[in-house]
């Protein structure tokens, strides 16, 4: 006696038909492949930029001088062999790209270039710049203190003579001059204090910071001795063959790379994963007389607000997001005072901070926005102090936002009209 079947003819065919069509589609998608690009700056101070602020130029010159060159978009630290050399130019002064920056730094060799101009990209022209501004000096001393600390950096009006050279070539710089003072490091290349390359040697790492990056840019390299300069400072740092690994990463520019593993829970794949998945469930369920007895369902959670209020806390608590939840809590605060002063539009994180600073100190505020924001950044890096070092943190930024919006002694002011009007800032063409 032959028992019936599990699934009807029916059925059959269209669980085949699906898994014909499900396999044409996946042939057909991985055939295409995916030509998104990652990143957006295209006019910014990366190896992928033509403009005046790129480093295309550098990359390109040092491929001709027969160096191994990469531009990283993924992984930068798997790709350095030995004696290479990790570069990262001028990286963003978003606090995403900071996340990004710190493990980078962590690298055998790693040349690490300060960033100093900010390009509006050409309605004419692409790939090239309309105007280029100086990065906040505070976004410059934030990254600088990723790699060095007690270090700041100063910009000159003219270059020094450079009486410390050790490169052996004259570098070419546009005013002002940036250079670093404090922290410590070696000096390659500097006049007295103010050092334009230094070392900063530590566990058997090698870390140089490049202060003023006009030698690698494309508008600097054919300026004076800059790509003597340039191609100097990159042969002082990599040992015998060792290749250049400029990481793209800290301008936008990240692609990972294929991951079988992940590529099953992606679409179109994911379609078959679901599939396999289904198959065997109802292979589980056509052998399988019964699963066992129903396990004891788990003690109900608290009803009710306060419940749900005890229990979230509770959740927050035990995975240790008391620090992002302050810096989240200052961000967002920031941002709703920047909203209701009408702050300008296309701000960077740095530059808004620096607008909302001069508007307290016209504004009479007796709290400092730009020092209780590093301080929120000191704690939650530090990950030291638990909420009883955060509670002040958000009790002074409330303060702050009433004293800035409504006066230190709580008088009502309209927030319609503009705060302030700066100056307009010094602009170089590119």
């Amino acid at each position: 006696m032959t028992s019936p079947s599990i699934f009807s003819g029916r059925m059959l065919v269209g669980w085949i038909a699906a898994a014909v069509v499900t396999f044409a589609a996946t042939l057909f998608f991985m055939g295409r492949g995916d030509d998104s690009k990652s990143g957006s700056d295209t006019v910014g101070p990366s190896t992928f930029s033509r403009s005046a602020i790129g480093h295309a130029g550098l990359a390109e010159t040092l491929r001709v001088l027969g160096l191994s060159v990469v531009k990283s978009q993924y992984n930068s630290l798997e790709k350095l062999g030995e004696g290479g050399l990790l570069v990262i130019a001028e990286p963003g002064v978003t606090l995403g790209t900071q996340e990004r920056l710190a493990p980078l730094l962590e690298a055998k060799t790693v040349l690490l270039v300060l960033p100093k101009w900010l390009g509006t990209p050409s309605d004419k022209h692409a790939g090239w710049i309309d105007y280029a501004a100086l990065v906040p000096r505070i976004g410059a001393d934030q990254i600088l203190n990723l790699a060095v600390a007690q270090a700041e950096v100063a910009r000159l009006e003219t270059a020094g003579s450079w009486s410390k050279n050790e490169l052996g070539h004259e570098p070419t710089l546009t005013s002002p001059v940036q250079v670093i003072r404090g922290g410590g490091l070696r000096p390659i290349v500097a006049d007295g204090d103010d050092v334009l390359v230094g070392e900063l040697a530590d566990r058997g790492r090698r870390l140089w910071v490049l202060a003023d990056p006009d030698v690698i840019e494309n508008h600097g390299l054919g300026e004076g001795d800059n790509a003597a300069f340039a191609v100097a400072l990159v042969n002082a740092l990599r040992r015998g063959d060792g290749g250049v690994v400029f990481d793209e990463t800290v301008h936008g520019y990240v692609a990972r790379p294929a991951n079988p593993l992940r590529l099953m829970f992606q679409f179109p794949f994911i379609v078959v994963t679901l599939q396999g998945l289904m198959a065997v469930a109802l292979l589980l369920w056509a052998t399988l007389g019964r699963f066992g007895a129903p396990e004891t369902a788990p003690a109900a959670l608290g009803s009710g607000k306060q419940g749900l209020v005890e229990n979230a806390a509770k959740l927050l608590g035990f995975a240790g997001y008391h620090q992002r939840m302050v810096r989240r809590y200052i961000q967002a605060t920031l941002r709703d005072v920047a909203r209701q002063l009408h702050a300008p539009r296309g701000l960077s994180e740095i530059a808004l901070l620096d607008w909302l600073q001069r508007v307290g100190q016209a504004r009479d505020a007796g709290i400092d926005c730009v020092a209780l924001y590093r301080e929120t950044e000191t704690v939650v890096e530090s990950r030291r102090g638990g909420i009883t070092a955060l509670i002040p943190i958000a009790r002074d930024i409330h303060q702050w936002k009433r004293e800035i919006l409504d006066g230190p002694a709580g008088d009502s002011r309209d927030h319609r009209g503009h705060p302030e009007r700066g100056a307009q800032g010094r602009r170089r063409a590119g």
